[in-house]
C-alpha cells in the first residue's frame, strides 16, 4: 500500500509485541514440523550398528572339507544421512567397509589342517554401487596352503557380503520411507573387568528367553553326538572349541566367546535326547549365567526335531544371542547334516 504525506503507516511492532496468531514460535523440541524445511539427519551410527549385526558370525562354505565365516565389521568410513525437504525424505550414503573373516581346512579325520584369517575390503558402498559391489579379499598371511580358504571367501564370502549390503540398503530405505528417526546415541553403561567390558548389573537385571526350532535329516543320536564333539563343533563354527561328554564337564566355543558346562545329559532313549548347559558369553557379568535346554525328538520319518530353549538371557543380548545360535551354529549344521528351520 502507498501512503500519502498526510497518512502515516502504523508503527511496527516492537520486539516481544504482536498478535500471537501470526508469530512463528520456536518449538522447544526444535522439530521441523512435517519436514517442510530442508534438514539433514545423521544415520551414521545407526548404519554402523545395522551393518555390524549383518556381518557378525555369518557362516560361509559347506562345512565338509572347509568352513569359514565373516567375523565382524572392522571399520566403516563415510557418512549416512537423510535429507528432508518439502515432506520428501531420501537417504545419502557413501561408505568404505572392512570386514574380518576366518576359515579352516579340515583333514581326513575332520581335524583342522589349515587356519587363515583376513579382511574383505569394500571401497564404495553407495546408491550407485550397492547392487554391483566391488571388493577385495586379503589374507593376513599369503601362503599356498591358505590359498583355498582365500578362494572360498572370495566366492562364497563375496556373495554373503553383497547380500548383507543389499539387505542393509533395503532396510535403510524402508526406515526412511516410514519416517522412523534413528534412536538417540548414548553409550550403554559399562564397567571394566579383567581388561574386558562386561554388562553392568543394571543391564542384567532384566532377562528374557530365546527359542529356536530346527528339523534335521539325521536321527537324534547323530545330533546329540555332534553337539558334544570337539572336532565337529570346531568344524561347524570354524573356530576353536572344547566340548565334554560328562555331566559337570566344561565347554568352550567360538574361541572362548562362549563358556559353560554340562548340567544334564540324556542320550537317546528311543524317543528323544536332551542336553542342558549352564551357558554364558564371556563378556557377561562373571556371576551371570543362562540355561540352555536342547531337546532332540525322533520324528516318524527318522529325522530329528531340535528345539533350543534358553532362559536368563540379558534383555539387551537376546537378539544377538538368537542370531548367534542360528547363524553360527544351527545354519552351518544344516549345511553339513541337512535340515531346515521350522519355527521359533
Amino acid at each position: 500500500r502507498l501512503w500519502t504525506r498526510e497518512q502515516q503507516p502504523p508503527p511496527m511492532a516492537k520486539l516481544g509485541e504482536g498478535d500471537d496468531r501470526w508469530i512463528v514460535k520456536e518449538r522447544e523440541d526444535g522439530r521441523n514440523v512435517n519436514n517442510w524445511h530442508w534438514s539433514e539427519t545423521s544415520y551414521t551410527e545407526w548404519a554402523r550398528e545395522k551393518l555390524g549385526a549383518r556381518f557378525e558370525g555369518v557362516a560361509i562354505g559347506d562345512g565338509t572339507r572347509s568352513a569359514g565365516k565373516l567375523l565382524s565389521l572392522e571399520t566403516m568410513k563415510g557418512d549416512v544421512t537423510v535429507q528432508s525437504r518439502k515432506q520428501k525424505r531420501f537417504p545419502l550414503y557413501e561408505l568404505e567397509l572392512t570386514i574380518r573373516w576366518e576359515g579352516q581346512l579340515f583333514d581326513a579325520s575332520g581335524g583342522t589342517a589349515v587356519e587363515a584369517k583376513g579382511r574383505i575390503k569394500v571401497p564404495d558402498l553407495s546408491e550407485e554401487t550397492y547392487d554391483d559391489l566391488e571388493m577385495t579379499v586379503l589374507c593376513d598371511e599369503e601362503t599356498d596352503a591358505k590359498r583355498p580358504l582365500k578362494e572360498l571367501v572370495r566366492k562364497e564370502g563375496g556373495k554373503a557380503v553383497r547380500a548383507a549390503c543389499l539387505a542393509f540398503v533395503e532396510e535403510l530405505k524402508e526406515t526412511v520411507m516410514k519416517g522412523h528417526e534413528p534412536p538417540p546415541q548414548k553409550a550403554p553403561p559399562r564397567e571394566r573387568f579383567n581388561a574386558g567390558y562386561v554388562a553392568a548389573s543394571a543391564e542384567t537385571a532384566k532377562t528374557g528367553a530365546v527359542k529356536v526350532v530346527y528339523s534335521y535329516n539325521p536321527p537324534p543320536p547323530v545330533l546329540y553326538e555332534t553337539l558334544l564333539d570337539t572336532q565337529r563343533i570346531r568344524g561347524i563354527t570354524a573356530s576353536d572349541a572344547s566340548m565334554s561328554t560328562e555331566v559337570g564337564g566344561k565347554l568352550m566355543m567360538f574361541s572362548g566367546a562362549v563358556e559353560g558346562e554340562n548340567a544334564e545329559l540324556k542320550p537317546f532313549d528311543g524317543e528323544r535326547a536332551v542336553i542342558k548347559w549352564k551357558w554364558r558369553f564371556s563378556t557377561w557379568q562373571p556371576s551371570h549365567w543362562s540355561t540352555v535346554l536342547i531337546t532332540m525328538v525322533k520324528q516318524d520319518d527318522g529325522s530329528t526335531k531340535l528345539t533350543l530353549e534358553q532362559t536368563g538371557v540379558p534383555e539387551d543380548e537376546r537378539e544377538r544371542t538368537e542370531r548367534g545360535w542360528k547363524g553360527m551354529l544351527f545354519e552351518p549344521m544344516n549345511a553339513m547334516l541337512g535340515g531346515r528351520v521350522i519355527g521359533a
